[in-house]
Order: structure tokens, then C-alpha cells, then sequence
């Protein structure tokens, strides 16, 4: 008795390899892109493989350069100062410095108050500037929160914190400044 054996040419081993990667990079590329994923969910994923939050654990590793909401911060949380976005003398949203005694950090958060804008938001903070999707959104207002920074001394200064809020392309964008400050109790 014989054994016939059908070998699959190389060629098509080839085709089939090559298909199967771009399935797996369209893939991939169609989770980045849905309107739902985001950085900030990346890190809420990731946040529940490690299990600690800032607000269970206050150090530099568990709070700097994160998002307050996702880790627990905004629940304590004080605004420390506040500032209006004006535009031709009417306010339009706001900049806020905010603080979280219990994670030891503070951050910025830019308000739009005008109902269903969609202009660009910017917050800078230390001459380091973030433009981003705002972290909330409602009919009418939207807010984008700058990341955590972990107040490691008791007498670390806050830099200024800038928000800007675009009218049009060719306008430059309204803002207002908190200037730096040592934060209330340090």
C-alpha cells in the first residue's frame, strides 16, 4: 500500500503568511482607532492588571504622569485656584489648579463651557502643552484633565497652568493662567 502525500506549494505558505499578517495589523489598527479607545483606557486596563491605584498607594511610581479619575484622586480633590476663560468679555470656560491630599498630587483641568463645542482644548503646564480629546463630555460642557504630578516634597512649588480654548482657525485661542504657587498647607 501506498502513502500519497499533497505538499502545499511555498508560494501559497507565503500568500497565506502575508494574509494572516494583514488581518492581524488591520486588526490591531482598527482597536486603535474606534471612538471608544482612548490612552486613558489603555491605562485603566492596565491599571486593573497591577491592582494599585494612587489612591491606594501615593507614591511617584503609582501618581506621576497619571489620570487623576482612573486613579481614585478626583474623590478628595480641591480646587486651589481658579481662573475664567474669557472671549470678547464673556466667559467660556475656566482653568482650575486641583489637589488630592490623599495621593499627595495635584494637576490642571480646562472647562469649556459652551454647549456643544467642539473647538480644540489645550492646558499647559510647566511650558509642557497638552492637547487632547477632553477627558469628559456632556451637552453642555467638556473638560480635559492635564496627567498627576506626585508633590514629593512639602515644599514643592506648583508651575503656572495655562488653559486655552479655540474660537476659529484664525483667531488665537482665549485663555487664562494660574500663576505658580506653593500649595495651601505645604
Amino acid at each position: 500500500m501506498e502513502t500519497s502525500v499533497t505538499r502545499i506549494p511555498r508560494s501559497a505558505l507565503v500568500g497565506l503568511g502575508s494574509a494572516l499578517v494583514v488581518v492581524l495589523f488591520a486588526g490591531g489598527l482598527t482597536l486603535l482607532t474606534l471612538p471608544g479607545f482612548s490612552p486613558r483606557a489603555l491605562a485603566a486596563s492596565l491599571q486593573q492588571v497591577t491592582g494599585m491605584t494612587c489612591a491606594q498607594a501615593p507614591t511617584a511610581h503609582h501618581c506621576m504622569n497619571q489620570d487623576p479619575e482612573l486613579q481614585g484622586c478626583a474623590a478628595d480633590a480641591e480646587t486651589i485656584g481658579q481662573a475664567a476663560i474669557r472671549e470678547n468679555g464673556v466667559i467660556i470656560g475656566s482653568v482650575e489648579r486641583r489637589y488630592s491630599p490623599t495621593c499627595q498630587s495635584w494637576w490642571g483641568r480646562v472647562f469649556d463651557d459652551r454647549a456643544g463645542s467642539q473647538a480644540n482644548m489645550f492646558i499647559t503646564i510647566a511650558g509642557t502643552t497638552l492637547s487632547a480629546r477632553p477627558s469628559f463630555t456632556s451637552p453642555s460642557y467638556r473638560i480635559l484633565y492635564s496627567s498627576m504630578v506626585f508633590d514629593t516634597t512639602p515644599t514643592q512649588q506648583v508651575p503656572a497652568i495655562t488653559g486655552e480654548l479655540s474660537i476659529n482657525a484664525t483667531v488665537p485661542p482665549a485663555s487664562a493662567t494660574l500663576p505658580a504657587i506653593t500649595p495651601p498647607g505645604k
